[in-house]
């Protein structure tokens, strides 16, 4: 006999609506390592769309989905004290007639939080004094209590540990179990395991039945978890994958607790669960339109696509304008991503495509791609009054900023115009679409 779980089921209001979108199962046709090094590494990695419904756009984003890495699943249910029911059949049923089920049922406990429930995800303070009440003791009910009502406090507490659910409520505890919580509660209060976004790095010119992705498998090291870094669940997802495709004689400790054949052997052998997601993030249509791209690390993975397909414009005859790259990463002989590879659309290109390079620890001093945009005020100025589209890929937060910054200064300086003049003629840019981020 199973079990049976009622609760409201509703959204958290996080949620994108996935519903009608198409995700389809694909073979991993390779996975390569781009650079390995002693704290970080970055994958290659192509799927085959051709068995499927799928097609892409250059420029449009693969969305991966993952699953939990059995060293979370362990750790969630042993801190809620499922461990030992965790291959129990469960039944879920909502308490309302027009709510739906996130995921299929009947189903087991271990099926629900590997595959459905983002239990990696930063904890919530809103979800902390929901859970309050069924604390194990009242020291910790007090901490909750506590936690939960003051926001400075729980910021303190939390900020610096990366602490997903699970972590966060050993931590306030003291490994106590928390197995007085409703399973209902956080089929509720955790958001749906999410697809996790990257621009795709091919063309769809070049390689209309092949999608390659670019992406750093994440992993940092959380003061006093020396032993336990925070991982990105997807690019370890796929770093499992990619060691498993290869045979990697030494794989990971922690990518092996990955079920990478999915529910009830769903994705048997190297596949993966995708869906496309189209962008208006798109070369001109017309390919003598000059075009300047800024892309450090990863970010440049969307322009490795831009540059193939100009590459293959310019040896199918077409008149290719200006191709600008502005690339950097830490050192020429680390993290170069596709160094040979943009060396060689060169000879396609010829004189219309110029790479420059920024490297921020080679050097007295740290060199990033925005400094080089300066030093090339004059051409990046003249290549946008002959209409050239300006495109930032990569650290929202900091770099597209600063370049965003930069290039107000650059049109001020080399026109003639004010700082205000200069950000009003950036903003047309972007309402234009000739400035994309």
């Amino acid at each position: 006999m199973g079990e049976l779980i009622r609760g409201s089921l509703g959204c958290d209001g996080q949620q994108e609506d996935f519903e009608n979108l198409t995700e389809s199962s694909l073979d991993l046709l390779s996975s390569r390592e781009l650079f390995n090094v002693k704290d970080r590494n970055c994958l290659h990695v192509e799927v085959d769309v051709s068995g499927s419904n799928l097609s892409y756009q250059t420029g449009d984003h693969i969305a991966i989905w993952p699953t939990n890495p059995g060293h979370e699943v362990d750790l969630f249910l042993d801190v809620i004290g499922l461990k030992d029911k965790r291959h129990t059949v469960v039944s879920i049923k909502a308490l309302e007639p027009t709510a739906k089920v996130p995921f299929p049922t009947p189903t087991t406990y271990d099926a629900i939080v590997r595959y459905h429930l983002e239990i990696g995800a930063p904890v919530s303070r809103q979800f902390v004094s929901t859970l309050a009440a069924f604390a194990p003791n009242d020291t910790a009910r007090a901490e909750m209590t506590r936690l939960g009502g003051d926001k400075d406090y729980f910021h303190e507490k939390t900020g610096a540990h990366y602490f997903n659910i699970s972590r966060f409520l050993s931590s306030v505890s003291g490994g106590a179990p928390w197995a007085n919580i409703p399973f209902s509660a956080w089929i509720e209060g955790i958001t749906k395991l999410q697809p996790r976004y990257y621009s795709i790095s091919s063309s769809s010119l070049v390689q209309p039945k092949k999608i390659s992705i670019t992406a750093v498998v994440e992993r940092q090291a959380i003061p006093g978890r020396e032993e336990d870094p925070f991982r990105g669940v997807a690019t370890n997802y796929l770093y499992a994958l990619k060691q498993k495709q290869n045979g990697d004689p030494n794989p990971e400790a922690f990518g092996q607790t990955y079920e990478i054949t999915g529910p009830r052997n769903k994705y048997d052998g190297i596949h993966v669960p995708v869906h496309v997601r189209h962008s208006n993030f798109k070369l001109p249509s017309d390919p003598s339109r000059p075009v300047i791209m800024v892309g450090p690390g990863t970010g440049v993975a969307p322009f490795r696509a831009f540059i193939q397909e100009r590459a293959k414009q310019a040896e199918d005859g077409a008149t290719v304008g200006p191709t600008l790259l502005f690339f950097g990463c830490r050192k020429s002989t680390e993290d170069f991503v596709y160094k040979e590879e943009f060396e060689s659309y060169k000879k396609s290109l010829g004189d219309s495509f110029e790479l420059i390079t920024a490297f921020s620890r080679e050097g007295p001093k740290k060199v990033y791609v925005q400094h080089r945009l300066r030093e090339r005020a004059q051409q990046v100025n003249d290549l946008l009054q002959k209409k050239a589209y300006f495109y930032v890929c990569g650290d929202a937060a900091n770099m597209a900023r600063e370049v965003n910054t930069f290039l107000g200064q650059i049109i001020a300086e080399q026109r003639g115009v004010s700082e205000a003049k200069a950000e009003e003629i950036v903003k047309g840019m972007r309402a234009a679409n000739q400035y994309q981020v």
